[in-house]
Parts: structure tokens; sequence; C-alpha cells
């Protein structure tokens, strides 16, 4: 069994047995910005995050690298944290803690295998996505992203996939890259947190469930979880 829990934007946390993995933390909610004021906060609880195996961050944007808490966590729990190396270089940690990796890379840590796959976000120094697999169930969080040719080699048994349209795909492009991979479950992400990328996740389900796809979408509000075999 699998477990996806949902906090909210691109920040997940991912239950393979023994194994928790979080990605993309974004707890706080300290930007001065008002563009960037968060309309849904992080619907998280110190409880779920017990027994951090592994955190991966997909870029340095503070709306998926929520440093203090990461650092909390990792020092606390003995987690490794992947990242590229540009990210890792900002945390405060012992580099026992710290895994560099690279784009078309792939590394096993505390039994998941991690690939780094590319991600077309213009704005970000070094934007990845990962395909995450522990006893042949496979997880892939595409970061911030705009479709790219390569999801066509990617066939995940889920896709968590941005719908925000800013900065990211919207929901006609996620559903573009839904048909190319074909994975067994899409859950949207990266949408109504801010103005500026509200969407309506109906839109996702709606269209791929009348579409000839077998994909069953998912839609998760912030604190709730999802659970596949």
């Amino acid at each position: 069994m699998v477990s996806i829990h949902y906090f909210g934007h691109s920040f997940f946390k991912i239950g393979f047995p023994e194994r928790n993995i979080l990605i993309d933390p974004y707890v706080s909610n300290s930007q001065k910005d008002p563009a960037f004021a968060r309309l849904v906060p992080c619907a998280a609880k110190n409880s779920d995050f017990k027994d951090t195996a592994l955190i991966l961050v997909t870029h340095e944007h503070f709306d998926h690298f929520d440093k203090e808490f990461i650092e909390n966590i990792a020092s606390r729990d003995n987690s490794c944290v992947v990242a590229s190396e540009s990210i890792l270089q900002k945390l405060d940690l012992s580099k026992r803690f710290l895994h560099p990796i690279k784009m078309h890379q792939t590394i096993n840590l505390r039994g998941v295998e991690i690939m780094a796959t590319p991600a077309h976000h213009p704005q970000a120094f070094y934007p990845l996505g990962f395909m995450i697999t522990n006893n042949g169930k496979s997880v892939f969080h595409s970061g911030d992203t705009e479709l790219i040719d390569s999801f066509s080699q990617l066939k995940p048994d889920v896709a968590l996939l941005p719908i925000g349209g800013t900065y990211t795909m919207d929901c006609v492009d996620a559903i573009r890259a839904v048909k190319t991979m074909k994975p067994k479950y899409a859950i949207p992400m990266h949408y109504n947190t801010f103005k500026m990328i509200e969407q309506d996740p109906k839109e996702f389900k709606q269209k791929i469930e009348k579409s000839i796809l077998k994909t069953k979408p998912v839609i998760l509000n912030p604190g709730q979880s999802f659970n596949f075999k």
C-alpha cells in the first residue's frame, strides 16, 4: 500500500512501506508580496511528519523550498535531503544529510529509487521533477513545469501535475501530459494557493473521465490523502 498525503500547493508526503518522503515542503506564509499571499494555508500538523526518511526539493522557489522547515525535520529525523547542489548549499545541515542529484541521474537511498527528470521552468535556476519508485510502485512529481516531450518516457503509477497555468501547465496541458504518460492515477497540484493560479480542478477531472484514458483522476483537498496498491 502506498499513501499520498496532500498538504496543499505542491507539497506531498509519499508513504511507502516504512518510508515516508516529503516533496517540496511549503509550510510558512511569510511573503510580503500580496500577490503571493496564501489563499489556502498549509494543511499540516507536526504529527504528519513523523519518521521522515527523505525530503525532495524540485527547485529553489520559496513555495517549494521551506528552508527552516527542512532543516528542522532533517535534523530531528536524520532525513536525507535530495536536490540540486545549488539548493543543498543553502541548507544549514551536516553534509551527511545532503544528497545532490543532477538531471537524468538516478540514485538509491534508503530503499527508494529516485530519478531526476527535466522540468521546463525558466524562472528557476535548475528545475527538476522526480520519479520515485519503491517495491515496483512509482510516483512522479513533475515540479513546476510546462508540457515537455520527455514526459513520453515516463510511465508512473501516479502522476502529480501542476494545473495553475501561471509559470506552469494549465489544465489543458496537464491533461495532455496525462495522455502522454498514461498513469493509473493523476492528481493535480500547484493551483488555488495564490490568486494568480486559481483553477477549477473539476475541469481536469471531468475531461480525463470523458476521454478514452483509463487513468483515474483524483482530486485531493489540502489535508486529504489517497491510497493505492
